[in-house]
């Protein structure tokens, strides 16, 4: 199983459903490019090509033919991708929480203006300050201070002595983002067993972007949880559950 992770995530973001994916799935779970303990290309790449054709090759690493994906996010639409592109790689597909459609501009400035063109994000004088500067984007209040406490560990480094600051490439966070736009068409195409899961609390995964999937996709399943963007952080039992269920249906490995 591929598991991938959001902008300016990193890995760890999947350790609260391990427990539900362990025994019966070999993981792996990369840093997409230029987050966690990834490198950053030399000049800012993180168009939906470039992430897609990084999951390819982690799924060739990997030395199976196929696998199931689990991806939120941004994350997901590069799974989306991949699934569209090597549709006899991926047997199986779940999206959590993803702007299917892509942001209009004007959201995208809103989010992003003020750190179109960075890279470097801001540094901090000790761990501790930086640990303390960790939020979610979007807040979720629901989410355990353990889980993200851990989240934030993974998420810092320290690139000088007393220079700490965020892993991640600030240049993911472009105006145009993955530049894949509306993806809908897309997802309604694939035909592998497809799940998405969203937050009911949520404005990044509208509902009519789902219809529209629904009524073209013939083996797609909906699911809706209590929470917000990052719902399956905030309620590992749920989402992992359902997960869990829709997987063991339609990704078992029966070699």
């Amino acid at each position: 199983m591929l598991l991938v992770h959001g902008s300016g995530g990193h890995a760890h973001w999947w350790d609260v459903l391990v427990p539900f994916f362990v025994p019966g799935y070999r993981l792996l779970a990369p840093d997409l490019r230029g987050h966690g303990e990834s490198a950053w290309p030399a000049e800012a790449a993180y168009g939906i090509a470039d992430l897609g054709n990084d999951l390819l090759a982690a799924v060739d690493a990997l030395g199976h033919g196929s696998v199931a994906v689990v991806a939120h996010s941004m994350g997901a639409r590069a799974a989306a991708w991949l699934t569209a592109t090597y549709p006899d790689r991926v047997r199986a597909l779940a999206l959590l929480d993803t702007s299917i459609a892509g942001v209009d501009a004007e959201t995208a400035r809103r989010w992003r203006g003020r750190v179109a063109g960075q890279r470097v994000g801001r540094v901090y004088p000790s761990y501790a300050d930086a640990i303390a500067a960790f939020r979610l984007v979007p807040p979720e209040a629901d989410v355990p201070a353990a889980i993200a406490a851990s989240l934030a560990h993974h998420a810092v480094v320290e690139r000088r002595p007393g220079e700490w600051t965020f892993r991640f490439d600030r240049a993911v966070l472009s105006l145009d983002g993955d530049g894949a736009g509306d993806m809908t068409g897309l997802v309604a195409a694939i035909r592998c067993p497809l799940w998405i899961g969203r937050g009911l609390r949520s404005g990044v995964s509208p509902p009519r972007e789902l219809e529209v999937i629904r009524a073209a996709h013939p083996r797609l399943e909906v699911h809706e949880f209590a929470g917000g963007h990052h719902f399956f952080l905030a309620d590992p039992v749920a989402a992992g559950t359902a997960l869990r269920e829709f997987l063991d249906r339609n990704a078992a490995d029966v070699r």
